[in-house]
């Protein structure tokens, strides 16, 4: 059987992970209970096996592949207990895992065999500083009308569309969550957001980016590049490291991390289908 692990015991699966693993500042953010998620596992005393699931995001498989207490019971937990979580936390509508390796793709593409499956690639981006510096003065100028800011209390409160709120509730417990341990930037029209970069998952000084522009007419004007710029600027500045990971077919990020100095470090394999 598969068991949902209470919140207070997420640290019995820090066996299961390798100082290697490339979703590890994803699941340490949950596990320290930073931002959203739920953690299944086998056993709850002495797990072998587990899914980390960052809500409405993505799952991530670790552990002991071949253990049949856990795989057995997958495409029934899938379709029954995570999809019901999904729905119900976020709305969420679609699965969407990341394999780590060829056996736990076997185990996954097994226990979905019933769907149809499309597959993707998730990329992992290192920062590089000094390509970030060399670009930097290439980027477009703020046009004359519009301003950019730090997230904070006061902007939230004054983001009358509720854009940012629903944004960061999709990371995090709270609004105080992420204002307490993340950080982001907006470029604004009055007090209207535009696009925002921020702090959507945070382990220590580890920070993933999530970046969005927000209606169509403002796409493609440079607005997502000066947020970002502002936000690596501060990571810079107070000694974080940031990170860039997206999907192989969003060429619009796979651009934009490439713009701002992130280069390709590694990937995984990406399963998906829509519930």
């Amino acid at each position: 059987m598969i068991h949902r692990l209470e919140r207070n015991d997420y640290l019995k699966i820090r066996t299961l992970l390798s100082p290697d693993n490339v979703n590890d500042l994803t699941i340490q953010a949950i596990i320290n209970g930073t931002n959203r998620g739920a953690i299944y596992v086998d056993d709850v005393e002495q797990p072998r096996t587990a899914l980390v699931d960052q809500t409405g995001v993505i799952s991530i498989f670790v552990g002991d592949a071949a253990n049949g207490a856990f795989t057995a019971d997958l495409g029934a937990f899938i379709e029954g207990e995570l999809r019901r979580y999904t729905t119900e936390s976020c709305g969420g509508t679609h699965f969407l895992a990341v394999v780590p390796d060829e056996a736990w793709e076997e185990a996954v593409t097994k226990a979905i065999s019933h769907r149809e499956i499309e597959t993707d690639w998730e990329y992992y981006y290192q920062f590089n500083p000094e390509q970030f510096q060399a670009r930097k003065d290439s980027y477009r100028p703020l046009p004359e009308g519009y301003t950019l800011k730090k997230i904070d209390a006061i902007v939230m409160e004054n983001d009358s569309d509720n854009i940012l709120i629903e944004v960061v509730e999709e990371f995090y417990h709270s609004m105080d969550d992420f204002l307490q341990w993340g950080v982001g930037f907006c470029v604004c029209k009055g007090n209207t957001i535009v696009s925002a970069c921020l702090s959507c998952c945070v382990h220590e000084r580890d920070h993933e980016i999530s970046v969005e522009t927000y209606e169509e007419a403002d796409m493609n004007k440079g607005f997502a590049t000066l947020a970002c710029a502002a936000y690596l600027e501060h990571c810079m500045e107070h000694g974080l490291t940031p990170h860039w990971t997206t999907l192989q077919t969003n060429e619009e990020s796979v651009r934009l991390g490439t713009k701002l100095g992130f280069e390709p470090k590694e990937k995984c394999k990406i399963l998906e289908f829509e519930y």
